[in-house]
């Protein structure tokens, strides 16, 4: 159990980790008027709202998208004529569509904030000032310092609404139409959820969770041959959890919202050329579906979340592991994995990064389990913060400038010693890496002067910079200053670094938060794992709080670094990780703070040791550190990981070796201004922060402002589309392992991203819904050819053919849900350009019949007077079907994960459930039997005379059968 996030009594049996899996879903438990103090005058009162903001279907789909060039469509090739896409690959549909999701809070003296989260690659400022010039022309009473907008960091869609042109490496360029689409689609869902304010109660805890989880960093050797990196468990694994139940009706209160924090990063997929947002969109769909709720998901250490654990073991539908088939550890921590010793086909592996859709559906089914446990738990009165309906509502905005030591933000950060002792170091060439070159007889002489220097002054007492780096400002950051918020709800206080923070700055964040005295978590430290020094009296408590956390007993991780430890290494490492970094920030230290003393007593460690109660206050119930939100200061590593080697997170830490005290301690005190406390006091250069404060207002008045105009002045001269909107190709009855499609005329990719549903038939002949864009129904355009195909397109003579995908399945794990047999119907709704204007069309097609699958198989069948006798092989299910889609290809059907075989999580086998025998005689009389095992063999015991007839009936645990077939009985 995290020791830093304290579970609730009763959710203490409802811990979720992998070896004990995860809560199934349940009904949803209202809270009552026990668990609800509803003070008179408490006035708590909060409105949600959904908004869609997928992008438009040609934007690069995420990070993973190649390279292109428009000669590629030019020649001959698909090319979208509205240029979307830039530098990279365009996109040709959308496999789940993306939200922006406001959760808009009051408390009773009028104080509002809007939690909003969009499934944005990151969080940046200049978007959000966007945000605010459209909000300060309503009524929603929201302005830009009131949003804490976290971003799911979803690596599979669109990001083209920043400045900072390092990021066109990772997504595409900045596009005017994508910045102002995306302002229009979050302001409007901010102003949706502040119209329909409700009185609220809210309530809090936590619940762990590590199935969906793994440490990214692995395991590492640092440059002195210390242990690096972090094990492959090692996480923040609970899930903070806040419910808000309306109460207008107080005797019956409904489920409103559910704000959710839990680090995770978006990265199962590849570059697919589907817009998706990965987990984030089936997860929703769970947790929406099973609560009533409206799902806000926020990150935490998501830095260094990433992918899983223990991807060697199998679970089973409840997320219990069943087989571990770890053969040895690697290097890095990771398992090697004897999957042939598992049973086939049985379970699902705990494997997460880069698996494909059905895999990650997988995964967000487990993770939606501990949400809706947690969810529960707090309607049932067993929580951290209990259901009230008058919490405190506050907030602060703080722009800090860099610390003297470290001024501007950097990418590429080197460290020195390597390029002195020959391993040249060059910042940006290896972007966003520090490039090495390999030490040659050029490099040695060339080097030798500066390490003569450096020697000199380390020998007279100077400081040498431990590092040396480029700017990022207008490359990977948008501003010279660090934008760090903190939120208050009642006793839940929500603290965002602006970061992509790894665990050890989110741990010591919130234990320095907290209520408990002396638990001030430091970070990792690997020597607690090592004979000979985990016993060392003086670390004997930081030991047991990082148990807490990480528990070897129960984790298995190999210890890195290089045999036999060296005592002096080991003490410096320890030193990093534990010392007081007090005093670094000095204006007396600036120099000193950047390099780094021999004196192992007199260096600055991981965090300064300043809790809120040494402020003078009161600590939280339930701190919550955040990451990706409000803007992006690139990756932020502990002092620890920053020193000991050059790696890709520290290479993107902004201001200099002690980035993540920087922004902690100043949280730590603004949170303590919230309770009372002194405010944040003004840095030395915040003269500078002013000045780029001006420079950011400047900028988002041009961009915003003018980009509006220059997006009204491109969209009045788009062309009418060939018309009229309709029905092209029908649907045709499947079973399931197939999928259903719809093909129609619509509008043009830069006027319509139609949303496709299917309904399916009641038994009084009315249509429900029943799939949506959460990844259940996919869509994708066909794209004009060529340079005839471009002129055709932009004076309206292209024929835009959209197709909708519905899979049918049987689903493993199976709670996810199998396709129910019945009839069903698409449903599109859409924009086509006609009369200059964009208007919207509705289209229904016909409807189509779903059935099981009939593919199991009675085989040797012997039929004598007797009885009937037959086997049945194996069940195994199809693994994949013909599509349009190119994402669809059973190239790897028969791995332990086939990436690509489906959209959805199909099963792989059945399992027989039941059977029987139906006799036909010759005069007509129908007869069953059941059949039973018997010596390998299925059997049915009757007496069979000439000309009866026998029909086997198969059916699997998903009501699966065998297709129809008679057999006569001769004699």
């Amino acid at each position: 159990m995290n020791v830093l996030r304290p579970l609730s009594a009763g959710l203490a049996a409802l811990v979720l980790v992998a070896c004990s899996g995860s809560e199934p879903p349940r009904e949803g438990s209202p809270p009552t008027r026990d668990t609800v103090d509803i003070t008179p005058g408490g006035g708590l009162r909060a409105g949600v709202a959904v908004v869609d903001m997928t992008p438009d279907v040609g934007y690069c789909a995420g990070q993973y998208c190649d390279t292109a060039t428009l000669f590629e469509g030019l020649a001959g090739g698909d090319i979208d004529p509205y240029l979307h896409a830039k530098a990279k690959r365009t996109s040709t549909g959308v496999q789940s569509r993306l939200s922006a999701r406001a959760l808009v809070i009051e408390g009773g003296d009028g104080q509002r904030i809007a939690l909003l989260k969009t499934d944005n690659y990151l969080a940046q400022d200049l978007l959000l000032r966007r945000v605010g010039q459209i909000l300060d022309q309503g009524a929603s009473g929201i302005g830009y310092e009131q949003i804490l907008h976290t971003a799911s960091h979803a690596h599979s869609t669109a990001y083209s609404s920043t400045l900072a042109v390092g990021l066109f490496i990772f997504q595409d360029v900045f596009d005017a139409r994508f910045f102002e689409h995306q302002a229009q689609r979050i302001a409007e869902a901010i102003e949706s959820a502040a119209s329909d304010l409700q009185p609220v109660a809210m309530g809090a805890t936590t619940i762990e969770h590590r199935i969906f989880k793994g440490n990214v960093t692995r395991l590492a050797t640092a440059d002195d041959g210390s242990p690096a990196g972090y094990p492959l468990e090692y996480a923040d694994a609970a899930i903070t959890v806040l419910r808000f139940d309306a109460l207008s009706d107080l005797s019956d209160p409904k489920p409103l919202a559910i704000w959710v924090n839990f680090g995770q990063h978006p990265e199962g997929l590849d570059g697919y050329d589907l817009h998706s947002a990965d987990y984030l969109a089936p997860l929703e769909r769970f947790v929406d579906r099973e609560t009533g709720a409206t799902l806000l998901f926020s990150q935490g250490d998501v830095g260094s979340a990433e992918g899983s654990g223990n991807r060697c073991q199998l679970l089973d539908g409840q997320g219990r592991v069943v087989a571990d088939t770890t053969r040895a550890l690697g290097g890095d921590g990771r398992g090697d994995c004897d999957r042939d010793s598992a049973p086939l086909d049985t379970g699902v592996w705990r494997d997460w990064f880069h698996t494909g859709y059905a895999q990650t559906e997988r995964g967000a089914r487990y993770l939606a389990d501990a949400v809706i446990a947690g969810w529960e738990a707090i309607g049932n009165g067993d929580a951290i913060v209990p259901m009230r309906a008058d919490h405190a509502v506050d907030f602060r905005l703080a722009w800090v400038p860099g610390p003297l030591s470290h001024p501007y933000p950097s990418v590429s950060n080197c460290r020195t010693d390597p390029t002195l002792e020959g391993t040249i170091g060059l910042p940006a060439l290896g972007f966003p890496d520090c490039l090495r070159l390999e030490e040659t007889a050029f490099i040695a002489p060339a080097v030798a002067p500066l390490a003569m220097l450096a020697d000199t002054l380390r020998a007279h007492g100077l400081p040498v910079p431990s590092h040396y780096d480029v700017p990022a400002f207008g490359v990977i950051e948008e501003n010279l200053r660090l934008m760090l918020q903190t939120f208050r709800i009642g006793e839940v206080l929500l603290a965002s670094c602006a970061c992509e923070a790894q665990v050890d700055l989110i741990l010591n964040l919130e234990s320095r938060l907290d209520r408990v005295p002396d638990n001030t978590y430091n970070g990792f430290d690997w020597a607690c794992l090592i004979d000979g020094y985990k016993e060392d009296p003086a670390y004997a408590d930081a030991c047991a709080l990082q148990a807490g956390i990480f528990d070897p007993a129960q984790f298995s991780t190999p210890v890195p670094g290089d045999r036999p430890f060296d005592d002096v290494a080991i003490q410096r490492m320890r030193a990093q990780v534990h010392n007081d970094a007090a005093g670094w920030d000095d204006p007396a230290n600036a120099l000193a703070a950047i390099s780094e003393s021999t004196d192992t007593d007199a260096l600055w460690g991981n965090f300064t040791h300043e809790a809120i109660q040494d402020l003078g206050v009161e600590g939280y119930a339930l701190p919550v550190g955040i990451g990706h939100a409000g803007d992006y200061h690139g990756y932020t590593v502990s002092y620890r990981e920053y020193m000991n080697r050059d790696h890709y997170r520290k290479a993107l830490t902004s201001y200099g070796p002690h980035t993540a005290d920087y922004a902690v301690t100043r949280l730590v005190r603004m949170a303590a201004a919230m309770r009372g406390g002194m405010p944040l006091s003004p840095e030395l250069l915040q003269v500078v922060g002013s000045v780029d404060e001006l420079r950011q207002i400047a900028t988002a008045e041009i961009v915003g402002r003018g980009g509006a105009v220059a997006v009204a002045a491109y969209e009045a001269l788009l062309a009418d589309n060939l018309g009229p909107a309709e029905a092209l190709v029908q649907p045709r009855d499947i079973r399931r392992f197939d999928a259903a499609t719809f093909q129609w005329r619509g509008g043009s990719n830069a006027v319509d991203n139609p949303v496709a549903t299917v309904e399916r038939q009641r038994a009084d002949g009315s249509w429900a819904p029943f799939a949506d864009g959460s990844g259940e129904v996919q869509t994708r355009v066909d794209f004009p050819n060529g340079i005839a195909g471009v002129l055709q397109a932009i004076s309206g003579q292209h024929e835009w053919r959209w197709t909708a995908n519905f899979e049918a399945f049987s689903a493993f794990p199976r709670r996810i849900g199998s396709t129910p047999p019945g009839r069903y119907r698409f449903r599109v709704r859409g924009h086509i350009r006609k009369d200059g204007e964009n208007q919207p069309y509705e289209l229904l097609s016909d409807s189509f019949e779903v059935g099981v699958w009939q593919g199991i198989v009675a085989s040797a069948v012997q039929l004598d007077a007797d009885g009937v006798s037959f086997t049945v092989p194996p069940i195994r299910y199809p693994a994949s079907y013909a599509s349009d889609f190119a994402f669809i290809d059973d190239a790897e059907a028969e791995r332990y994960i086939c990436r690509r075989c489906s959209f959805r999580p199909w099963a792989r086998r059945g399992v027989l459930d039941q059977a029987w025998v139906t006799v036909t005689r010759a005069d007509g009389r129908q007869q069953r039997v059941d059949v039973a095992p018997h010596q390998g063999r299925y059997q049915a015991a009757v007496a069979l005379q000439a000309g009866d007839r026998l029909q086997i009936h198969l059916r699997d645990d998903d009501g699966n059968r065998n297709a129809p077939a008679t057999w006569e009985f001769a004699s």
